[in-house]
């Protein structure tokens, strides 16, 4: 059983992940070990036994868990996320990854995460001292900002030269303009909001293979691969009839 939060910025998981093999996230992850030490081999290295560690987008990596759960916050593809992060902790952003000592009373938060025994504020705030606070995605060129703001939508399928050309732009600009706004791609944030749509609607009843297809992929075998990429982890891993998946509405402004 896997419990699993979504914000429009973030995941976080608590699972028994097993043997992982080598893969590289699209994005920042920070993995905190709950029943002990697990493995973490990055690429030419050995195995290390480790309980708390950041991984930077990009950095191939294995890992050993055996049976203990680990909790994995993944945050949404792009720079600032992994600036901020960074930043919060105290470390370089240039470096692939980083061992860090575990935070205190972390195996009782994370058995409270587990057990669904925190509150959203609380689970908000447990989130912030790890990670940071959400970062604020505002694109300073409207028309970055629009495309974005459709994308994030539940409608926001059209390819990407009709998004484009909506705002005045060719793909080829908007792409450029997009990365240099808000250091992602639009494929990466459409993708991003395809798979927390599988995962809501798992948690609403439907199979892989349906919410695959709702979210907008264009079969259950394109969404793993999606989730291999972002995540590292095939979808049937942690998403189950078993998963307890909670969506956390944005904060209204």
């Amino acid at each position: 059983m896997a419990r699993i939060h979504l914000w429009a910025d973030r995941v976080l998981s608590v699972a028994r992940l097993g043997r992982v093999g080598l893969h590289a996230h699209a994005a920042t992850a920070v993995l905190f070990a709950v029943d002990g030490p697990f493995g973490l081999r990055v690429a030419g290295g050995r195995f290390e036994a480790v309980e708390h560690v950041v991984l930077s987008a990009g950095c191939p990596h294995e890992l050993d868990c055996g049976e203990g759960r680990v909790g994995v916050v993944h945050l949404a593809p792009g720079a600032l996320a992994h600036t901020q992060v960074c930043a919060h902790l105290g470390l370089d952003p240039d470096a692939s990854h980083h061992r860090l000592e575990p935070p205190p009373r972390r195996r009782e938060e994370l058995e409270a995460i587990f057990e669904g025994e925190l509150g959203g504020a609380e689970l908000a705030a447990w989130m912030d001292a790890r990670v940071g606070a959400p970062v604020r995605r505002h694109a300073s060129d409207r028309r970055v900002e629009a495309v974005a703001q459709r994308l994030a939508s539940a409608q926001g399928n059209e390819p990407l030269d009709e998004l484009a050309a909506g705002v005045g732009l060719s793909a080829s600009r908007l792409q450029h303009l997009f990365r240099a706004e808000l250091g992602i791609t639009p494929r990466q944030l459409r993708t991003w909001q395809r798979l927390r749509t599988v995962a809501r609607r798992v948690s609403e009843g439907d199979d892989l293979t349906r919410a695959a297809l709702e979210a907008g992929f264009v079969d259950s075998a394109h969404s793993s691969h999606a989730f291999r990429r972002f995540l590292g982890i095939a979808p049937s891993r942690v998403l189950s009839r078993q998963a307890r998946v909670h969506v956390h509405a944005p904060k209204s402004t």
